[in-house]
């Protein structure tokens, strides 16, 4: 079984060839490919039976190598954000992993290719798994409405850092450190956000797993959380919580 990784990043490329070996040693990467123009250059000659295809390369997203030539094996997609999902199984997706990819998805995902890999293709299945996959995807919320200074703001989910409740109310921290005040409690932001790049910290803040700066040992097995931008109080995750949370940093 051959299989190409199309991915710009080298650490992560060579982390996905790990993991493949890890889960399967008869499957060869044939090649790890940095760009769509390299792509679709070696694609036509490779004769691979999978590919693994991150989406946003350094010269474009990857749905160009699509326009320039054919892709006959089956693909899965990765990627950090999840608003590509839709138009990622339109180009012989059989899977979607979101960055960083955990061994536990990936063994999942190799699994349900050869599922679908056999002799004859169920696509009714196919088609069931992609509808599973892209509903739970489109159920997370990506924009929140926000009032300032008597002005309506839309904040997109991947410009928030946190979410932080401070008398009465519960505001959003944006990357760019700017505060605005939303109509919901935390509670609802939990239902709502995609747990793979959000959690809830402890009873007042909701964080994206990048404005997580820093962690430290504290007190009675508790972790410290630097944040980025800082927040004003000491971030303390409990020592019930902090399983939970090592499992999310982890993903």
């Amino acid at each position: 079984m051959k299989v190409l990784i199309i991915e710009d990043e080298l650490p992560q490329a060579k982390q996905l060839q790990h993991l493949i070996s890890e889960i399967d040693p008869a499957i060869e990467v044939c090649h790890i490919i940095f760009s769509v123009s390299e792509a679709a250059a070696l694609i036509p000659s490779a004769n691979a039976d999978l590919i693994f295809l991150d989406i946003q390369l350094s010269d474009g997203l990857c749905f160009e190598i699509f326009e320039k030539v054919p892709v006959a094996c089956p693909v899965i997609f990765t990627t950090a954000y999840d608003q590509y999902a839709i138009e990622a199984f339109k180009h012989n997706g059989i899977d979607y992993l979101l960055k960083p990819v955990s061994k536990q998805e990936l063994e999942k995902s190799i699994s349900k290719f050869k599922a679908f890999a056999g002799p004859r293709i169920d696509y009714n299945r196919l088609a069931d798994s992609i509808k599973s996959l892209t509903t739970s995807m489109n159920r997370f919320k990506k924009r929140f409405v926000c009032h300032a200074g008597g002005k309506i703001k839309i904040i997109a989910s991947e410009n928030i850092a946190y979410f932080y409740a401070l008398g009465g109310g519960v505001f959003i921290k944006t990357f760019r450190n700017e505060n605005f005040l939303i109509s919901q409690t935390l509670e609802s932001l939990q239902e709502e956000l995609n747990p793979f790049e959000f959690f809830r910290l402890n009873r007042k803040i909701i964080a994206h797993i990048s404005a997580i700066r820093e962690m430290y040992p504290y007190s009675k097995s508790r972790l410290k959380i630097a944040l980025t931008p800082e927040y004003s109080e000491d971030v303390i995750v409990s020592y019930k919580n902090k399983k939970a949370f090592m499992e999310w940093v982890k993903k």
